[in-house]
């Protein structure tokens, strides 16, 4: 046999092996609008106020702005800028759940819409979603109702007893139970209520699955919200999340995320103490 004829043999084999990989890359993906939904998600939070200088000036010209006016009830003017602060808050939450925790359910979305039938996998998929995101807005409100606790803490401190936290966190059998309940999928029913039933119960468990994994990275979110690295912080910690829900073995990325967070967490308390030392 010539030289040319195996070359030729060996072409026509790697050919399909090429072709199939782009035809791959080119179909359009299940969880695509979910991605771009993700995407949005990060694109609003970087155009919005989120640092804290922002915030204090936003405060200081309302204080500044605000007179209060002859039949204005002092306690009334104070409960409702309150309740408009936790809105705004709930909101901002939700923005940044949809931004960091989107991305590291986007193997179940695809799950979902495999596995539900064509005319239906939009909504099946839009379901998972809102059941999905709805317990990390829930757990999101529990965290920011005693904010104020923390914020009476010295700067830096707050952060880095949150870092050290998660850091320990990442250590523990708890952690690594939850990760694999991430990865675990389940049957879903194909038509009618029962598969919307059970589009909701994957939604709850998954959920529940990643809170249990992920609750006190969001933890670190909520302490560092507001701040001036707080867009730092959400790509880390996104990256953090997405590596451990997309590894196959996420073992060693959960140990080298505790390191990198005791490291942080070092790195933002020492300063502090130095200077008052100083």
């Amino acid at each position: 046999m010539s030289v040319r004829g195996t070359t030729a043999r060996a072409a026509s084999r790697v050919r399909p092996l090429w072709t199939a990989s782009v035809r791959r890359l080119l179909r359009p993906r299940v969880s695509l609008v979910f991605e771009l939904v993700a995407v949005a998600a990060w694109i609003a939070l970087i155009a919005s106020p989120v640092t804290g200088d922002s915030h204090d000036g936003d405060r200081a010209g309302a204080s500044r702005h605000h007179m209060p006016g002859p039949h204005e009830v002092h306690g009334a003017s104070v409960s409702v800028s309150a309740s408009a602060s936790a809105s705004v808050n709930v909101a901002m939450w939700a923005l940044m759940s949809a931004a960091m925790m989107l991305p590291a359910a986007v193997p179940a979305l695809v799950h979902v819409g495999t596995n539900s039938l064509r005319w239906r996998r939009r909504r099946a998929m839009a379901t998972f979603a809102a059941v999905y995101l709805a317990v990390w807005i829930g757990y999101g409100a529990l965290l920011l109702a005693p904010a104020q606790l923390w914020a009476r803490l010295p700067e830096g401190v707050a952060l880095a007893c949150a870092l050290a936290l998660a850091a320990a966190w990442q250590l523990t059998v708890h952690k690594r139970r939850a990760l694999r309940d991430c990865h675990r999928s389940s049957p879903l029913p194909p038509s009618g209520r029962r598969a919307v039933a059970g589009t909701c119960r994957f939604g709850l468990r998954q959920g529940w699955a990643c809170l249990r994994s992920c609750w006190a990275l969001m933890l670190v979110m909520a302490v560092a919200s507001g701040g001036n690295g707080m867009l730092v912080w959400m790509a880390v910690l996104t990256g953090i999340v997405i590596t451990e829900r997309l590894a196959r073995t996420p073992r060693r990325p959960t140990r080298l995320a505790a390191a990198v967070l005791a490291v942080a967490a070092l790195a933002v308390l020492l300063p502090d103490t130095a200077w008052r030392w100083y």
